[in-house]
């Protein structure tokens, strides 16, 4: 039992000493950088499009749709990392360094999702045809691509693109 006790006291003291090492006392940071402020949008159920963004066309916009629906079409079915997986590997990454991806997966999703909304409504304003979200990130083969299916709404001022 001693054994036992020893290592997950060591990663507790670990995951809390990563937090002093990410922020050194009496740095307080008052900036919003471009990325935080992409996590806000999306923590609020909102993704702010980029200015390179704005400027794609149906095409572009539909190409990333259907990589990133295809991404996390399986987000509720797929075998998610666990809270004690997540601490250690806080723990580790704050320690020796390393990447943060996987951390947060619930989190990514919620980001995935808002951006895919932004892009949807981003096609219907430009006057193309755009995706039945809710449908679309339902699991299903991967060998099944989503396509645009909803009709680009009237009055848009443009064609209805493909």
């Amino acid at each position: 039992m001693r054994f036992f006790v020893w290592p997950v006291g060591l990663m507790l003291v670990l995951a809390g000493l990563q937090g002093c090492a990410t922020n050194p006392a009496g740095t307080t940071s008052s900036v919003l950088t471009p990325a935080m402020a992409s996590t806000a949008a999306a923590a609020k159920g909102g993704y702010v499009l980029s200015a390179d963004e704005l400027d794609y066309d149906c095409k572009q916009l539909t190409g990333r749709m259907q990589v990133r629906i295809l991404e996390i079409r399986d987000y509720n079915e797929r075998t998610r990392s666990t809270a004690a997986s997540r601490l250690l590997q806080s723990a580790v990454t704050g320690i020796i360094g390393g990447t943060d991806a996987g951390k947060d997966p619930k989190g990514a999703y919620v980001k995935d999702r808002a951006m895919l909304q932004a892009y949807n409504g981003q096609l219907a304003a430009k006057g193309c045809k755009s995706f039945k979200l809710d449908d679309d990130v339902r699991p299903k083969d991967v060998k099944i691509t989503p396509v645009p299916s909803v009709a680009a709404p009237a009055g848009t001022g443009q064609k209805p693109k493909p």
